[in-house]
């Protein structure tokens, strides 16, 4: 932990996170945070879930990302393959569904990656396949979201789409002829040398390929109780859309604890300043993919967000030249290009139910969060 005049933010941090437990914001949480490649902050707080005998959340405790999943899985197979040549960003959905409708042949990588697709936000797939074999569920749920209205023209709007992504770790699939997890391992995490960011099958093994041990059920942080499935949730996808095609997808499915995240970004970063040399992730490519929208409405870049002008969870203090995503489990991580400053946030806030007043108590929480960090890193 750095010494020095940030102590004292370090303290507010503690009390700030301590205080968010009491309240039952979330059971438990572990934030990292570096600055120019030195980590600075790294601690857990609260247990697992609520009843007495929890274990105690810690440092090395895997968390549901949630839709994390976007960026540093789907979104970073893409850039791999757009760089082996295999794939190009201009690239349709009709190129890799010959059975897409007219209404949809149009929408590219490009619209996917940034949210301008068209396609609606969310839909309940997973009530009209859960009845299916668990072979023919993604095959019908891909005639769905094709078979579904635009919500507006391609790349003429920005909707926030789990549904894009859905599609996205579809074709990553299709050009790899691999599952997801697996594709994701042997084009991102492995030549980074990341092994504790990886998918949980439904079964609740981990994939094969994605880490060299077990992850034990009580490492894992539990995300939800679950009442569609009747259960709590531990060990598996939050996302019934993603736990209705077996725990794997483009749009969630990902988990993995602080330490290995904050890894990937320090790496990331590295990549961008030219200071490592990692294939498969050519440093304008990845800049690229990082650029922010001209659009001062449009914070999306591809496959990742940046701050809004207002009421970001970033908080007020990460310059424009930044990037990250949230999880709707109440995970996120901010990355400040400019600053060289990443901040993980990993929460279970959604146990043992999320609601809107959790939503926002969360919002206003990272905002300080992130806040505080900065001003600690100085």
């Amino acid at each position: 932990m750095k010494k020095g005049s940030g102590c004292t933010y370090f303290s507010e941090i503690d009390l700030l996170v301590r205080q968010a437990v009491t309240r039952n914001l979330f059971p438990g949480a572990v934030l990292s945070a570096y600055s120019r490649g030195e980590n600075i902050y790294e601690r857990a707080w609260g247990n697992l879930t609520y009843v007495p005998w929890s274990p105690d959340v810690r440092t090395t405790t895997v968390f549901d990302l949630a839709s994390l999943t976007k960026p540093l899985a789907t979104a970073l197979a893409v850039m791999a393959l757009i760089a082996a040549g295999r794939l190009r960003i201009r690239d349709t959905v009709a190129d890799f569904f010959p059975d897409c409708p007219a209404d949809k042949r149009s929408i590219s990588i490009e619209h996917l990656l940034s949210h301008t697709s068209g396609l609606p936000a969310h839909a309940a797939l997973y009530r009209e396949v859960v009845v299916l074999p668990s072979c023919g569920r993604n095959r019908e749920m891909k005639r769905i979201i094709l078979s579904m209205p635009l919500k507006s023209r391609c790349g003429r709007r920005t909707e926030y789409s789990d549904l894009g992504f859905i599609l996205l770790g579809w074709i990553v699939e299709t050009i790899t002829g691999s599952p997801l997890d697996e594709s994701v391992y042997q084009l991102v995490f492995r030549p980074f040398g990341i092994h504790g960011l990886r998918f949980f099958r439904q079964s609740g093994e981990a994939c094969r390929t994605t880490a060299p041990s077990r992850t034990t059920d009580t490492a894992i942080a539990p995300s939800e109780v679950c009442p569609f499935r009747g259960r709590i949730v531990q060990g598996e996808v939050n996302d019934l859309n993603a736990w209705a095609a077996g725990g794997v997808a483009g749009h969630a499915g990902l988990f993995g604890d602080a330490r290995s995240l904050s890894r990937l970004l320090q790496e990331l970063l590295a990549v961008c300043n030219g200071e490592r040399y990692v294939s498969g992730f050519p440093r304008e490519l990845l800049r690229r993919f990082w650029q922010r929208h001209q659009d001062p409405e449009r914070t999306f870049a591809l496959g990742f967000d940046t701050p809004s002008a207002t009421g970001s969870s970033s908080g007020r203090r990460f310059s424009r030249r930044s990037i990250g995503h949230l999880g709707f489990t109440g995970t996120s991580f901010w990355m400040d290009l400019e600053k060289q400053i990443s901040v993980v946030l990993l929460t279970n806030r959604t146990f043992p139910r999320a609601t809107d007043e959790k939503k926002g108590a969360m919002q206003r929480f990272r905002a300080e969060i992130h806040d505080l960090v900065m001003e600690a890193a100085g």
